[in-house]
Formats: C-alpha cells, structure tokens, sequence
C-alpha cells in the first residue's frame, strides 16, 4: 500500500494554520458565569491550576484544520494487489550477455517468475525470432515456460509481442522485462541490462571480417581467419573492418567478452538450383559459368516465352520473338539485382507485353515504349540473343544467382553485438488507486457539526425553568 499526495506543497501550511487556530482560540472572550461569591471563584480557579483539564473544542477545532488541509493537498492511497497481467519477455541474443550474473536472461526470468507466480490469471510472451504466447492460465501454471529458454534470436519485435499478449488478456497490465528500451504500449518495464565489454563479428564476405565494439573503451585483441591470427584495433561504440585473402573466411575472435554469440563467424557459397525451359546455348553456358546446377523444382526458373501466369517462384522470362527495336533511355534503378547493370544507351528489341496483370516497366525506351518488365517475383526481357553480347547481361544474371548461393553462420547483427545499456525501470502502476480527498472533508464536517452541537448549540440553548411547588 502507498500513499500519495497530489498537491503535497499544501503538507507545509499545517503547522502555520494549526497554530493561528490554537492563537484565534485562545484570544477569544470568556464566557459570562455568575456565582454566588468571588472568594468561591479565587478558590476555584487555585484548584483548576493542580491539574490541566483536557479542552475537547480546542482539540475538535485544531482537528477539523488538519483533516480540511490534508484533504486539500489530495491524498489516494494506492493498492497493488495480484491481477491479471501478461508478461513479455525478450528472448534477442543480447540477453545471453553475462555482464549481469549469471545473465541478462536468468534474471529476466527470475523477475518474470516472481510476477507470474502472484498473479491468478496471466499470459506469457516470449518475443524471440518468433513470438510465442502461453495461456491465459493461472501464472503459476506459466512459470515452468520459463525453463530451457535460450537467447539466440538476432532481431525482437516487441511491440508486436505486446499486441499480441493484450489480444488474449485485453484487461490485464503488460510487463515487459527486456534489456531495449521500453517499448511503447507497456504498463511496466523492467531493465535486465548492464555495461558489460563486447566485442562481435558483424559482417562477414569474400575477402573481409568486419566487427564492433560495444565498449566502454578502445579494444585491441586478435582475430583467428582460416587459422591466421591478425590484430585489430575497434574503436568504442565503433566499427572496424580487417581484409584477408580468403574468398570463403572462417573467424574467430581470440579472449572472452560478455556475449560468446557473436565471437564466431563463417562465409561461404554453395551451388544454387536453377531450372531452365526452352533451349538457349548463350543462357546455358552463362548458368554453368556461375556455378549454377540444374534441378526441379529450381529456386531461380528461366523460361523462355511470354508470362502467361502469376510467378510462384521468381522466374526470369526471356520473349521468344520480338518487333523492331529501340534504345534505352530510362530504367527503374531501385531494384537491387540492376546494380552494375547499366542498360541505358544500349538497343534492344521491343518485346511483346505480358499477358497476367501485376508487371510494370523496368526499362522504357526512347519513344517510350517499354522494353523490359518486373514483378515482385520475376523478370521479363527481350530475347536472350539481343541480350548475351551486353556486358550488363551477365551481371544482371550474377546479381540474380550469387546472393541466393551465399551462406553466412554467425549472429552477424550489430544491434545485439553493441549490447544495450541500462534505462530506468517503470513500476507497474498500482492496480486500485483510492482517493481519500472525499472523505476527509466528509470527517472534517462531521467534526464541525459535534463542535458546534456541543459547544455552541447546547451551550446557548435556554434551561427548562423549574416548575414551582404548590
């Protein structure tokens, strides 16, 4: 239970009112009392000075002031009793840093296990590479989800995992317990993180190591490529890169840091599947140059003929025939496979449109007549033989096939190598709040009605007179 005051600049003026209170009390007139001799009133007044009586109006007025003032200052008296209540938990690979013992992860569910075990209905939210959702049931039911979870995933989405666990407790408050930042959306969020020293590998290809270094100083350390150590020097929340002569590198990071995830990294390629229809020498000797093997179903398909179908997999369309020709003079440039590509100034033949719904230009020609088209999954282009003498042909054709045969082990993700840092908690608000202004004034009143009842009303109230005897 806690108490709370919406005004509490107002707690000052207590004792300056209670005390003009006690100084307009005691400067007040004296009532009026007759009695039969004033030796009897001297005698009376020797005895009042034994003892001190108790005066109850005084402490009735002075009690009214204190109970007027608390009122003003709005005092509520907040209550956290067990609720519903769902709890996201983030599952990124930051969270298996050990820069908190004995990780981020552990204590994040040490702190969700004690929530979920006071709450009698409750909902679990992993926010990992997936989001996985468990109950509503009771939270002690919940809590055995927590054991075996693993931190691995390179990316989390938590908001979506807070949608998702109000969906199925839409009354219940969300906390969230995560080493980000909190995420909008959340009632409560609890920071698991610390400012443990990483350092990861987060890029990795033909002929370089790239890695970063979450801090908090300059790293100076080793990297192990194919069995060759080279130094490197990784600037704090910064980046570097290393060459090296392999096309296929395998690193390592020599020494320990907080996150084991990111310290081991491997590039390689493998033989893409690409299946092919109709016969075009030119296009089959470019697929063998690239290292392609033939099979079906194919992960790339090249068709010869017009698209008469909406493309499943991404399919290349090469026209069969196609009518008079024209140079290029504009191409759709956000597209990634036309990097290197350049087209423009080149002649080519004018296919004939595609005949599904969905295809939009990709190169326009000079009378402005369309002289290639793209789908979200698929190409169509002039045929092969006005095609295979460009030099912007094969690395069209490269840009399609390489990125699919590449192949990267590693965590790879510089968000999660340069580790979150800590933010401030966020209680979970109280689940009652009460406001206890109301009241006061109410007690206030009453303690003003029994003051002037007792001293003011009965007080002035004139005496039954005696009935005279006969």
């Amino acid at each position: 239970m806690q108490v709370a005051f919406g005004l509490p600049g107002l707690l000052l003026l207590i004792p300056p009112v209670l005390g003009l209170v006690w100084w307009w009390y005691l400067r007040r007139q004296p009532p009026e009392r007759k009695v039969a001799g004033l030796w009897l009133w001297q005698k009376a007044l020797r005895r009042g000075r034994a003892r001190r009586r108790f005066d109850l109006r005084l402490f009735l007025l002075l009690f009214s002031a204190l109970l007027g003032l608390l009122a003003l200052s709005l005092p509520a008296v907040s209550l956290d009793r067990p609720g519903e209540l769902v709890v996201v938990l983030d599952a990124s690979a930051s969270m298996a840093a050990t820069d908190v013992s004995p990780s981020r992860l552990d204590r994040a569910k040490a702190l969700a296990q004690k929530y979920l075990a006071a709450s009698p209905k409750a909902v679990l939210v992993i926010a990992g590479s997936r989001i996985q959702t468990f109950g509503p049931a009771s939270g002690q039911e919940l809590v055995g989800r927590l054991e075996g979870l693993q931190a691995s995933a390179s990316s989390t989405n938590l908001e979506a995992a807070i949608a998702r666990g109000k969906a199925l407790l839409p009354q219940a408050r969300v906390l969230t317990i995560a080493d980000q930042a909190a995420p909008p959306g959340t009632d409560g969020y609890l920071n698991v993180a610390s400012n443990g020293a990483n350092v990861g590998i987060t890029a990795i290809g033909p002929g370089f190591v790239a890695l970063a270094n979450a801090g908090p100083g300059l790293w100076r350390g080793e990297v192990l490529v194919d069995g060759q150590r080279y130094a490197l020097e990784v600037p704090t929340r910064g980046y570097s890169s290393l060459e090296v002569p392999s096309s296929a590198p395998s690193a390592r990071i020599l020494g320990q840091d907080a996150l084991s995830l990111d310290n081991q990294a491997r590039f390689f390629r493998r033989l893409v599947r690409v299946e092919l229809s109709g016969s075009s020498p030119a296009l089959e000797r470019l697929l063998a140059l690239l290292e392609t093997s033939r099979g079906s179903p194919g992960e790339l398909v090249f068709e010869i003929g017009t698209p008469r179908r909406q493309p499943t997999v991404f399919t290349v369309f090469f026209a069969r025939q196609a009518g008079g020709q024209d140079t290029v003079f504009d191409l759709e440039r956000t597209l990634p496979y036309l990097r290197g590509a350049e087209l423009v100034g080149y002649s080519l033949r004018i296919p004939p449109p595609p005949q599904t719904p969905g295809w939009q230009p990709l190169a326009t020609g000079e009378s402005g007549q369309a002289l290639a088209w793209y789908h979200p999954n698929g190409l169509y282009l002039p045929p092969v033989e006005s095609l295979q003498n460009l030099p912007a042909f094969p690395v069209l054709l490269y840009n399609l096939i390489a990125p699919r045969g590449e192949r990267r082990t590693g965590l790879l993700t510089p968000a999660e190598t340069l580790l979150p840092r800590p933010s401030p908690d966020q209680p979970l608000p109280p689940s009652l709040t009460v406001p206890l202004a109301p009241w006061l004034v109410l007690l206030a009143a009453l303690v003003l009605a029994a003051e002037f009842y007792f001293f003011q009303y009965r007080a002035k109230r004139p005496e039954a007179s005696p009935t005279p005897a006969t």
